[in-house]
């Protein structure tokens, strides 16, 4: 196409642009096909998947970040079936339970964890307390009966997770032990900070409901082939046209309605609606200037920013012992996950969720203070060999006490113009299913608009 050219639409209808192929554009744009709307995807990335996406690196396939998912996870297990992949065999399926190693500071490890029989409340309640173990029997006792009380009702105004434990009556160490990394690996987000509203609804979604609800889901497959790919080639082959590495660079709307966007080199593409399914920073930057869009463009500066990063490492024998998951105290990394299960058994993944909090002088320090430590907690493991760090500064938006009250709508200020993503679903902190349901949400909205005689 030449530059400066204008594609016109293969149909008297323009279609919806979908700006971004993350698991919330691709959702979105799935949704309108199948509801029989024209559709354009369009990524300035060569590959799907945002940032839960596939990475070949050194010769293995890895993902941007490590994800597990959980039971509750309905709508990305929907969309997941809607596509042709079957969870039952793309995920390792384990009851719930969180064990974990802290390694001390004088040398050596010892071991703390949650595994109750059940999620039935009983069974919870129990575990907890063996938990405790260290504890006094009357403060064991007050803690199980708080906690308990913090799971069946969320509180009556939004305040940090820590305050919320503490008037929960947890004690000190076990808020260190297991509430910290809990939180940290749910909302991305320290307990001083994080909306103590969103981790109770979380925890009542996973831990309220059926007991398939609460089971860890663990990826057997790369991240692209989990959903993002399958889906890009449902689109293709649904007829919705798709343009990888293409970059928006910006949107304007048209005197007779629609907009135009414009494309790096120059090309120009008209569409009669739009979805933003881009991170919350991409999508202000894309949002038309006009003072309608001055409440959407402040929600989304308001969002902030989190980073994840993930530390791979290579082993020289295979790491098929070390269990599927394992939690990491006092350690620069938070959460072990050996990639035997994807089919990379020399490979191991650390996860380090707000990894602004956890410094680093240059990537290669980072992999090797967390190999270093990781062999103290597992003596018979040896040294790696190679590392790699794969940091996403904006892996999520800061999920701060509050943070619900001033996150956007999937509706603009302007018609015809809508927000897709993780920050668009309240209730939830950034994950796959938030993106997942942000950007059924917005599909939702354009099919529902246009049922009213036209975009709002």
């Amino acid at each position: 196409m030449a530059a400066g050219s204008v594609r016109q639409p293969l149909a008297d209808e323009d279609p919806v642009a979908v700006i971004g192929a993350g698991w919330a554009g691709l959702a979105a744009a799935l949704e309108l096909v199948r509801a029989g709307r024209p559709v354009v995807l369009i990524e300035a990335a060569a590959n799907p998947g945002g940032r839960g996406r596939s990475l070949d690196l050194d010769g293995a396939h890895l993902d941007n970040g490590q994800h597990i998912l959980v039971g509750a996870c309905r709508q990305v297990l929907a969309q997941m079936r809607a596509v042709g992949v079957d969870p039952e065999v793309a995920l390792h399926v384990l009851p719930f339970a969180l064990p974990l190693r802290e390694l001390l500071a004088e040398g050596g490890t010892r071991g703390f964890s949650l595994s109750p029989r059940s999620t039935r409340p009983w069974h919870l309640a129990t575990s907890l307390y063996r938990a405790l173990g260290g504890e006094k029997p009357s403060r064991r006792l007050k803690a199980m009966l708080g906690a308990a009380r913090m799971l069946a009702q969320a509180p009556d105004a939004d305040l940090p997770v820590a305050a919320w434990l503490r008037r929960g009556h947890q004690p000190p160490a076990l808020i260190a032990r297991l509430w910290e990394p809990l939180c940290l690996a749910v909302m991305n987000t320290p307990v001083a900070e994080a909306s103590a509203k969103i981790f109770q609804s979380v925890l009542q979604q996973t831990l309220r409901g059926s007991e398939r609800d609460a089971r860890l889901l663990i990826p057997r497959l790369p991240l692209g082939a989990l959903f993002p790919e399958p889906a890009l080639a449902s689109l293709r082959a649904s007829g919705a046209e798709v343009r990888m590495s293409t970059r928006v660079t910006g949107i304007a709307p048209r005197a007779q309605g629609g907009f135009e966007l414009g494309l790096r080199g120059g090309d120009r593409l008209h569409a009669g609606q739009v979805i933003l399914a881009t991170a919350p920073r991409a999508a202000e930057r894309l949002l038309p200037v006009s003072d309608a869009l001055a409440p959407t463009r402040r929600a989304l500066s308001a969002l902030g920013a989190r980073s994840i990063c993930t530390v791979y490492l290579r082993y020289p024998k295979p790491l098929v012992d070390l269990p599927p998951l394992t939690g990491l105290l006092g350690q620069h990394g938070q959460w072990l996950l050996p990639r035997h299960l994807n089919g990379e058994p020399h490979w191991a993944a650390v996860v380090i969720s707000a990894a602004e909090m956890y410094p680093a002088s240059d990537a290669r320090s980072r992999w090797q203070q967390v190999a270093r430590e990781l062999e103290a907690t597992f003596p018979g493991l040896g040294n790696a060999d190679f590392g790699r760090v794969v940091c996403e500064p904006s892996a999520t938006f800061d999920a701060r006490a509050g943070i619900d009250e001033l996150r956007p709508d999937v509706r603009t200020g302007m018609s015809g113009l809508y927000l897709a993503g993780d920050h668009c679903a309240r209730g939830l902190p950034s994950t796959l299913e938030a993106a997942v349901q942000g950007g059924l949400q917005a599909a939702t909205a354009i099919l529902q608009d246009a049922g009213r005689g036209g975009a709002r």
